[in-house]
């Protein structure tokens, strides 16, 4: 039986780099990348991606999987608009030229962080608040625009928001140091300090906040899902999802997770979330270089809604960060002993 064929950006990243080969266990896949080493050579933030659509529509793609966009919390306004949000108006019109029925977003989370729900709705967006940074922005405006973008062809619109990408659960390979990495690496910059406090360690934080950590290979594995999800469902209309674990990793545990792995002496951690968050970025950056972005997430991340995820994944597709720690550890350990 001849598999359907999907068309692909974003397939050289460190996500993608996951992604792809479990792809062509279930379709045709034609990469699409600036790269010489692809299926398919173009450029998104280029006019039609610089494609000859005559010669692709021939191809009779079933899925339109977009990847590529821009992840830094640190990126200019300019980068991140056409990176992340003309970009995507190119990807949905080349998706729409090709005829190609479904289009799978990968976003984030980060399109939700200022959302003033209790628990975050897979399609909920607030522009009412200011954003944290111009990629968390950038984002919700791309998810803005995959929304209510006029579509013919492409009639069933999917959109993920990805957790927190973390190393895999085999080995823990990371390609750098982001997001809850930073945690070790700060507390190694005040080890001394840290030993010396008599009582508990003072810590940015709340008991109510959960990371959403991912590991990067289970986050493959359901985005491939979605994607047969999509081809053998045939969805209609717009579909937002959380790509998120069903918990998520507590602020308290992350660092003593840390300080164990780091084998640091301590007399236990205290949350404090009462001071001026301006104030505790501030103070962090400059007493640990925690990056201000960073750490700002690690403080403000709501619940997400992960109901219609489970549905279709099942309830365990993702594993809680106690099953796979000492991977994430050891993962990090190899990058910083070879970088």
């Amino acid at each position: 039986m001849t598999k359907p064929r999907i068309l692909v950006t974003g397939g050289t990243g460190f996500l993608g780099k996951q992604v792809i080969p479990l792809l062509r266990e279930k379709f045709e896949v034609d990469v699409l990348s600036r790269s010489g080493k692809t299926e398919v050579q173009g450029d998104l933030c280029q006019w039609n991606a610089g494609l000859d659509l005559d010669a692709l529509r021939k191809k009779k793609y079933a899925l339109f999987l977009h990847m590529a966009g821009l992840y830094e919390l640190t990126a200019s306004k300019v980068d991140c608009y056409q990176h992340n949000i003309s970009a995507m108006g190119t990807a949905l019109k080349v998706a729409e030229s090709l005829e190609i029925p479904f289009f799978v977003n990968t976003s984030t989370v980060a399109a939700g962080i200022n959302s003033p729900l209790t628990v975050v709705k897979p399609n909920d967006l607030n522009f009412q608040k200011t954003f944290p940074d111009a990629y968390s922005e950038s984002k919700a405006h791309g998810e803005q625009v995959l929304q209510n973008w006029p579509m013919v062809h492409t009639t069933g619109r999917i959109n993920l928001r990805l957790g927190v990408l973390v190393g895999d659960t085999k080995t823990g390979r990371i390609e750098r140091i982001d997001g809850p990495y930073h945690s070790a690496e700060a507390f190694n910059k005040i080890r001394s300090v840290v030993e010396s406090i008599p009582t508990s360690l003072p810590l940015p934080g709340n008991d109510k906040t959960r990371l959403p950590l991912v590991p990067v290979d289970k986050c493959a594995e359901a985005i491939v899902k979605f994607c047969e999800w999509a081809v053998q469902t045939k969805p209609q209309g717009y579909h937002s999802f959380h790509v998120t674990p069903n918990q998520g990793l507590a602020v308290r545990d992350l660092y003593l997770s840390a300080l164990k792995s780091q084998a640091i002496p301590h007399k236990g951690v205290i949350l404090v979330d009462k001071i001026s968050e301006a104030l505790v970025l501030k103070l962090s950056s400059f007493i640990a270089r925690f990056p201000e972005e960073e750490l700002h997430y690690l403080m403000n991340f709501p619940i997400y809604d992960t109901t219609s995820t489970r549905e279709i994944l099942g309830e365990t597709w993702c594993p809680e960060f106690f099953q796979y720690e000492q991977k994430f550890w050891s993962g990090y350990e190899a990058y910083v002993s070879n970088r």
